[in-house]
């Protein structure tokens, strides 16, 4: 491990000269992780091969997802959009990689009716046009597939080696030309012990060196929990380690541009499929030729960056479509600054349940969390400790509007975490009432992250804090209204070419 970390570090410093060459693109996007990383001081968890890329360019700390859903945010990074303005507002049903061509075209019987207007240019398809090897991996939970036309699709799999392979078989498919290949990396995403029984030779993290956030109760089984989470972490790091090991030995690092991110935060309640910043603050890292070496920069940066920052770094036009901004001007030193005092993420539905839908606007400004609830007088008309103490309840294939149902106690995501705060609730009472607080939103939400980082003490009615709420409502409805965001995207049919 420690002679693999070595040559990747010496690797990555020769492949930040500049390149005469069309730059290679490859995306390492790993699935539900949070902004843990090891740089980044988390206890228990070690990620030399992520630390390694990030510290060998730029690395951003207020990086955030557009939406904290799957689907809807690898929309928003392929288009450079906000899911609202594409139309993949929601996680669609599509094809898996595993599925014959046709599915991925527009005679496919896996189309889900939302998804990418006709008229929005995808990442894939410019790159396609202009002449790039393109490519996939692991997962698609893209909409509709014939707007993402990958010339090549691998399912890998949850392993170093397996990824590995497969994207030597991309490069060699590649044939000399310039590429891009998205490689999903979902050891992340739950249920964690399937992945790390799969990868049972890979150390794990020690329940007993994490460190609990004050909004759970500290016992062994969340402890456990969240340890067999932070594990996953550290598998992903292994995978995305053997990607670029083999990347190298294809002769192609020199010349070829990585961003690192998350789709979005970990599956925990408040985190994924919210718009709070547990679910939308993530890692994002730049490195290759051109870029920066060792920089560790806190502007406001999104999703929406990466395309048209590709774009930017491939020679090609951006279209007048996109809602990002190409960070090259900061990627290669030029300046520290984004352009922006605040960043704007949203929040539909996580799936395609009537019940699940349940709109939020959110903004930072990289101190301060503001959230509009649109439908906030959607509560449950069941106490929430149904979820731990009913067996059939617990068990029901619903998902609730308020969370993911990953995110709630069951045995098909092994999410021991939430009902933990029910059974503790008297012992460790905050984390309850956090809870509580989250199937019953108020219609505005303020947080102060710098002194209360985990989002526990809403601030929104607090007099002191007025003019923070009546700044930061003005710039996202203002946001709201120039991006013609009308906040119920279910009404916005998907145009047609």
């Amino acid at each position: 491990m420690k002679k693999l970390f070595s040559l990747l570090v010496a690797l990555l410093m020769a492949g930040s000269a500049g390149a005469k060459k069309q730059p290679n693109f490859v995306l390492l996007l790993t699935d539900d992780q949070s902004y843990h990383l090891g740089m980044l001081g988390v206890p228990g968890l070690k990620t030399p091969n992520l630390d390694a890329l990030a510290k060998r360019g730029v690395f951003f700390t207020k990086a955030y997802s557009a939406s904290a859903s799957c689907a809807p945010c690898r929309g928003s990074i392929l288009t450079g959009m906000y899911p609202s303005a594409n139309g993949h507002w929601r996680n669609t049903i599509g094809p898996v990689l595993s599925d014959p061509d046709k599915e991925f075209s527009r005679q496919s019987s896996k189309a889900d009716q939302v998804g990418i207007h006709e008229d929005i240019p995808t990442l894939v398809e410019l790159l396609d046009a202009a002449g790039y090897f393109t490519g996939i991996t692991e997962k698609w939970h893209l909409s509709p597939p014939w707007k993402f036309p990958f010339h090549f699709r691998d399912q890998a799999n949850l392993t170093p080696q397996g990824s590995a392979k497969a994207v030597a078989r991309f490069i060699e498919a590649s044939d000399g030309r310039p590429f891009f290949i998205e490689c999903n990396v979902d050891n992340t995403h739950r249920p964690f012990q399937t992945h790390i029984r799969q990868n049972k030779d890979l150390p794990r993290v020690d329940p007993d060196e994490v460190e609990i956030p004050p909004c759970w109760p500290d016992t062994p089984k969340t402890r456990q929990d969240y340890a067999e989470y932070l594990t996953t972490v550290q598998h992903a790091d292994a995978v995305v380690g053997a990607i670029l090991k083999a990347i190298a030995e294809e002769g192609q690092l020199d010349n070829t541009i990585f961003v690192y991110t998350s789709d979005q935060g970990f599956c925990y309640t408040r985190a994924k499929a919210s718009a709070y910043d547990w679910g939308l603050h993530i890692p994002l890292a730049f490195a290759g030729p051109g870029v920066e070496a060792g920089l560790v920069l806190p502007a406001l940066v999104g999703h929406v960056d990466i395309m048209p920052t590709i774009l930017d770094y491939a020679g090609l036009p951006i279209p007048g479509t996109v809602q990002g901004k190409s960070l090259r001007p900061i990627l290669e030193g030029k300046t520290q600054d984004s352009g922006r005092t605040f960043i704007v993420s949203e929040h539909n539905a996580h799936g395609p349940a009537p019940q699940e839908y349940y709109p939020s606007r959110s903004i930072t400004d990289g101190r301060y969390r503001y959230l509009w609830n649109l439908r906030h007088e959607i509560v449950p008309d069941f106490p929430i400790d149904r979820y731990a103490t009913d067996p059939v309840f617990r068990e029901q294939p619903k998902a609730p509007a308020w969370m993911p149902w990953d995110a709630t106690p069951s045995t098909l995501w092994e999410n021991n975490a939430f009902e933990e705060i029910i059974f503790h609730k008297k012992e460790f009472p905050a984390p309850y009432e956090l809870l509580k607080a989250t199937f019953h939103r108020p219609e505005f939400e303020l947080y102060d992250l710098k002194n209360d980082p985990y989002e526990m003490h809403n601030l929104a009615a607090n007099p002191e804090y007025a003019p923070v709420v009546q700044r930061l409502d003005r710039e996202m409805k203002q946001w709201m209204d120039a991006n013609h965001d009308i906040g119920d995207p279910r009404s916005v049919e998907r145009r047609k070419k």
